[in-house]
């Protein structure tokens, strides 16, 4: 008997002697001898959070060293940190190495199984899941307890799902050669406990730990052989089937519209269909998986980054990591050609081995020996509705083109930023106004700046953030001339109850115009806010010393160089690697604020723009292009004047003539005249 069907093994073994798979082995091994030469001890104290594993100052991790539980380094400057929460947080990554370690053990003695090779590795996974099972539970608890959703092993259930995933598979993978006493042991004292926790504790909502609760428990009933269990997670009320109906977006986005959630839900949903494929049960997923690994090829930036929208990693992106604690993109996509043949992934992967091997692990679980020459998704401008998204593309190549974002939509839950209407500008490979996403849930920094409205290119109302609402794409049209986006959203109750705001993108392929509404019911201090990567120009524009304005939105983190009046003329641009951004202002004219603020990591600054009036409504027009040295800029200069009492006019010249556009009173109707 065993847990794996003879075929998946067998297909395993071809696949992994394949030659286009060799730097796949060669890397697994170098794993492997690395894991051999040191390895921490299993752990004898429940490990803490790991988002308390970051500098506060600088927002960044610090830098793990398996074999110093006491000291741990910012990668920044140097700043030693001991003590708690750092050493219980060190702790996560302790589980995580030793949990990956017994996995890939099993594994390569799985493949090597009857070549006499890698007895070595079978002892030592064996090692690590009996000591995890000794211990279990009698694990001292850690210094501080999450009570809504707790581990046994970890902080909290959703890394207890991981971690057991892990443990799991390198049970099923070592079955045969484990005796009978150690198989009974660890089913009694780790894999049963652990699915009777994690049942009782489990997310009770349709969210990302919920597909990881489902992983773990459907990984668990197929080493227990529990039908029961199985069935419950694949198909009970908070199952994989009801996580993929009611989580999943019209257009395969995870619907807490964060990239990094997306990718960490679909990891739990391949490790659950993989178990599933390995043990020989099926699942239909009714096309939802395939549509969940393209969506985020549909929405990525022209250098293939990733918005980083919500509390998202903002580091990820389609040739490189697109979460913490995941697979890479290129183990993603590895999994996805397999399964479904989509010429899309076999795009990603030529793109992902153009610059480094064909090397991760997913390769050797999924991977199809020869990928063959791809052809990308259409990379066009369109809607997002249900995931309150719309993508503006236009002015180059496939890779090489302008790159605007708006989110109107659902606030995203836990993992929401109060930032409705925002916008993110990207060019070629430059994020131009960036979305920071998130650094550690565990430092100051993250609520009081990166969660709010202030680090967001949008409104914000008596320096207040946002209180979470449902925004609107209420227009969507792509003409021969312009494409037109209109969203909106609107609050009914606390500090902003009464105001609505709207925001129109009337985009070119060489620049845009931004009309921002605000109506409030009486007058209030609006501040419209952009954060631009770039250094920062100001024209003859001569800056007075600014107050800096004050609230709860996070404006206290901008760092004030001073301010100036409004007016006509005023210009700025900003130059980065591949050329420049330019922002032309229309009236009517505020107080123009300018200064820098925290990106992410926060040891880097963001050139900061705040324009401020004080009124009852307002619209904030402003016009962007984008160009670089080898050519004239799109638009030379911008005049704006009411033509009629419904009806005013935006002239812009441009490096084609004049360009004019007519605009309603009530925003509805816009032409653009040449």
């Amino acid at each position: 008997m065993t847990l794996l069907t003879p075929e998946w093994s067998r297909n395993l073994r071809l696949r992994a002697s394949h030659p286009n798979l060799a730097a796949a082995r060669q890397a697994l091994d170098a794993r492997l001898q690395a894991y051999h030469a040191s390895l921490p001890p299993v752990p004898d104290q429940q490990a803490g959070y790991y988002h308390d594993f970051f500098c506060a100052e600088h927002a960044t991790q610090l830098r793990f060293d398996h074999r110093s539980p006491r000291r741990h380094v910012c990668p920044v400057d140097g700043a030693v940190f001991s003590g708690e929460p750092y050493d219980s947080a060190w702790l996560w990554s302790v589980n995580d190495m030793l949990s990956d370690a017994a996995l890939k053990f099993a594994f390569r003695w799985h493949l090597e199984k009857g070549t006499g090779g890698a007895r070595a590795d079978a002892t030592e996974a064996a090692r690590i899941l009996e000591t995890y099972a000794r211990r279990y539970l009698h694990l001292k608890p850690a210094p501080t307890v999450y009570e809504e959703e707790p581990g046994i092993a970890t902080w909290q259930n959703l890394d207890e799902s991981v971690w057991i995933v892990r443990l799991c598979w390198a049970y099923a993978l070592l079955w045969e050669t484990l005796p009978d006493a150690l198989r009974e042991n660890l089913v009694r004292r780790l894999f049963r406990p652990a699915a009777r926790h994690i049942r009782r504790v489990r997310c009770r909502e349709i969210h990302n730990v919920s597909n990881w609760n489902n992983a773990a428990l459907v990984t668990l009933a197929r080493v227990l052989e529990d039908d029961q269990l199985l069935e419950e997670a694949l198909e009970g009320e908070l199952g994989l089937t009801a996580q993929l109906e009611r989580g999943v977006t019209e257009e395969g986005l995870w619907w807490e519209v964060s990239l990094s959630y997306h990718y960490y839900s679909l990891d739990a949903i391949v490790r659950t269909l993989r178990i599933l494929k390995a043990t020989g049960k099926s699942f239909d997923d009714g096309g939802i998986l395939r549509r969940m690994f393209l969506a985020p090829i549909v929405v990525a930036l022209p250098d293939l980054k990733l918005p980083s929208v919500n509390d998202c990693w903002h580091f990820i992106g389609l040739e490189a990591k697109v979460g913490h604690g995941i697979p890479d993109a290129d183990g993603f996509y590895e999994t996805a050609y397999a399964w479904f043949r989509d010429p899309a992934f076999a795009w990603i992967l030529r793109r992902n081995y153009r610059s480094r091997p064909r090397s991760c692990f997913e390769s050797l679980l999924d991977g199809v020996p020869v990928i063959p020459d791809g052809d990308p998704p259409a990379r066009d401008s369109h809607p997002l509705p249900e995931a309150g998204l719309a993508v503006l593309r236009g002015g180059g190549s496939n890779q090489r083109h302008n790159c605007l974002l708006l989110k109107a939509g659902h606030h995203g839950g836990v993992h929401g930023h109060w930032d409705q209407l925002r916008i993110q500008l990207a060019s070629s490979g430059s994020s131009l106004i960036p979305d920071l996403g998130t650094p550690g849930y565990g430092i100051d920094l993250n609520h009081t700046w990166y969660q709010q409205t202030a680090s967001h290119a949008t409104v914000l109302v008596d320096g207040e953030s946002q209180p979470p609402t449902q925004g609107r794409l209420d227009r969507f049209h792509t003409g021969e001339r312009f494409t037109l986006v209109d969203a909106s959203a609107s609050w009914e109750e606390g500090a902003y109850a009464g105001v609505r705001m709207r925001r129109i993108i009337l985009w070119r392929e060489t620049h845009f115009v931004d009309l921002f509404e605000v109506l409030c019911p009486s007058e209030r201090d609006l501040y419209w806010v952009c954060h631009v990567q770039g250094e920062r120009g100001l024209g003859d524009s001569v800056l007075c010393p600014g107050e800096p304005p004050s609230g709860a939105g996070g404006l206290r983190h901008v760092r004030l160089d001073g301010e100036t009046l409004e007016s006509p003329d005023t210009r700025l641009r900003w130059r980065h690697s591949d050329g420049w951004l330019d922002l032309h202002l229309a009236g009517p004219f505020g107080r123009l604020l300018v200064g820098d603020s925290p990106s992410n990591p926060a040891s880097r600054r963001l050139s900061t723009v705040i324009r401020h009036r004080q009124a009852a409504r307002s619209v904030f027009v402003s016009v962007f292009s984008l160009g670089n040295e080898s050519q004239e800029p799109p638009v030379r200069n911008l005049k704006g004047s009411w033509r009629e009492e419904d009806q005013w006019s935006l002239v812009l010249a441009t490096a084609e003539g004049r360009e004019e556009w007519l605009v309603g009173s009530e925003l509805a109707e816009i032409q653009l005249l040449k």
